[in-house]
């Protein structure tokens, strides 16, 4: 029997694990042998291409692993090979898991869903699928006129390795994912990691055993989906040492691992490690959601929010890794204000990433199923994106899109942070109203770096003064990119300029890129033959301009 297991990628550059997983599983508990291969595609794929590719394969089964990025692009695929090959469609995954009954009333073209651990319940449906159905667990299915459910079993054991030789060969230095542990201590009532399962931890040598291989892969990050990795300490510590202990030997010394961490339980032994672990060897996210007492407690979001404070602080004094924080807006019982006041609380941290992400609405989340705790309204289409709240109206979420917008290009992008630094310490704005302020008078409009920096240098102009408000974007352009021009607006003719700038190219080196700053009497350098630091730009050096003037005469 010819099986194909196939999942879309969000971007090239993901691994999914899922359908690797589903290989694996098939390969390790199937009571028989089946011809199964892994086909995988992109959502910015040609539909009609790759549906044709599956269909040339003759597929007698074919299974999709459904999420809220892929359902709609998975489900015109299935439509379109169902009308020209005759095989039985399986889709699993969290976008059909928790709404089987759904799927199969509305799409004739889908025959099962399959909800729970797919290593485990994939083959017994393959083994199981022209006998009693009734024996496989998680299998929703039709019979007759009746949609039936099986119910879900519970596994404790450690699932088989995804990372077969066909999975390597597919890699081409993409993202590579690996999942330790399955299961979350939390249950928040936007997630579903803490539906899934109890929380279970892998074989550990196994891990160690994939670190390595996915490491020597060509992939340059290597991301845990693991939603709390540091759930266990000990087993955290260990992981992470042994990543230490053999970066630059057997693990190169270019690959990065991203971790998903609860900030405020992070044990004293675990920021020791982290402390000592190479640069750039590490990047962590940490989800703080909400500052607000009130909002974090109705979303059983349980955070101890001033030690998590102190320890995203401590985090980020190391400087050897990429700290990526997040709030969510449109969480119940958070008002503008409220968020506003979150935001210059998550800002004030000076993470490398303050991801501003926007309430959505999951099939089988308790915030989903339970409307009357958690009112709100959303998109009928994935991703399920909140669009108002008892507390924050359909224009202020609009209002809030454009500042996310403003939060990317000038923050999180590493673009003009000198400039936020005096529009927030020097000046005195918020830094949520630079953003929510600037975002919505340019209101997500695509322009150039060079008019995008105009711009925000026309927008403060009036709010500052205008000569360092010039210098401090003319400095960040100098910092962040090698190929934006500089607006007219940011520059001065100056004889001077030119023998500066000779001086620096002959003794300093040749990609050195200069500014003058009349303001401070100094001129500002920047080597672009250096690497560029954790906020992805080079770091600038300023001299006193009257040493220079004595060197240039």
């Amino acid at each position: 029997m010819k099986v194909i297991i196939s999942c879309l990628n969000s971007k090239y550059v993901h691994a999914s694990l899922s359908p690797w997983c589903l290989l694996a599983g098939v390969r390790e508990f199937s009571k028989n042998t089946y011809d199964a291969l892994v086909m995988e595609s992109t959502i910015n794929g040609d539909t009609g291409d790759f549906a044709q590719k599956i269909i040339n394969e003759k597929p007698d089964v074919l299974a999709f692993s459904c999420y809220i990025w892929n359902i709609t692009k998975t489900l015109e695929i299935c439509s379109i090979i169902k009308r020209n090959h005759d095989c039985k469609i399986v889709l699993g995954g969290p976008e059909a898991a928790y709404r089987p009954k759904d799927i199969l009333e509305k799409y004739e073209f889908a025959d099962f869903v399959l909800s729970g651990e797919g290593e485990w319940t994939f083959p017994d449906f393959l083994d199981n699928m022209n006998g009693d159905l009734s024996l496989v667990s998680g299998l929703t299915y039709r019979k007759n006129d009746e949609i039936i459910t099986v119910p879900e079993k519970e596994y404790t054991d450690s699932p088989p390795s995804p990372f077969c030789d066909e999975f390597f060969e597919n890699i081409n230095g993409r993202i590579a994912y690996i999942e330790t542990a399955r299961g979350c201590p939390y249950r928040c009532a936007f997630c579903l990691s803490g539906r899934c399962s109890p929380l279970r931890f892998f074989d550990i040598q196994q891990v160690k055993k994939d670190i390595i291989r996915l490491s020597q892969s060509g992939t340059q990050t290597v991301k845990f989906v693991d939603r709390t990795f540091n759930a266990n300490a000990e087993r955290a510590n260990e992981i992470l040492l042994f990543i230490k202990e053999n970066y630059g030997k057997e693990i190169p010394q270019n690959v990065c691992f991203h971790f998903e961490i609860a900030g405020d339980i992070l044990k004293e032994s675990t920021l020791e490690i982290l402390s000592s672990m190479p640069y750039g060897a590490v990047q962590l996210e940490i989800g703080m959601q909400s500052f607000n007492e009130e909002t974090l407690k109705i979303i059983n979001r349980k955070t101890n929010t001033k030690k998590l404070i102190e320890n995203i602080r401590k985090l980020i004094s190391f400087n050897n890794m990429h700290i990526h924080i997040d709030l969510i807006a449109g969480l119940t019982g958070e008002n503008l204000e409220s968020f506003k006041n979150g935001f210059n609380v998550g800002y004030s941290l000076k993470a490398h990433m303050l991801q501003m992400g926007f309430l959505k609405l999951l099939y089988g989340a308790d915030m989903r199923e339970n409307k009357e705790k958690y009112p709100c309204t959303f998109t009928d289409e994935p991703p399920y994106e909140v669009k108002s709240t008892p507390w924050l109206s359909p224009d202020e979420i609009k209002m809030l899109k454009n500042c996310e917008d403003a939060v990317d290009r000038l923050y999180n992008s590493g673009r003009f942070l000198l400039t936020l630094d005096y529009l927030t310490d020097e000046i005195g704005i918020s830094p949520f109203d630079i953003f929510n302020e600037f975002g919505n008078a340019v209101n997500g409009n695509k322009m150039r770096l060079s008019d995008y920096a105009e711009n925000l240098y026309n927008f403060f102009c009036d709010r500052s003064d205008k000569e360092i408000l010039r210098e401090k974007i003319l400095c960040d352009l100098l910092c962040c990119s090698s190929s934006v021009q500089i607006p007219d607006v940011l520059k001065i003719k100056d004889p001077f300029y030119k023998k500066v700038k000779k001086y620096f190219i002959e003794n300093v080196d040749k990609n050195i890129k200069i500014a003058i700053l009349y303001s401070k009497n100094q001129v500002f350098a920047v080597n672009r033959s250096n690497e560029k630091n954790l906020h992805n730009r080079y770091d600038g050096r300023f001299y006193n301009i009257d040493e220079i003037e004595v060197i240039t005469q």
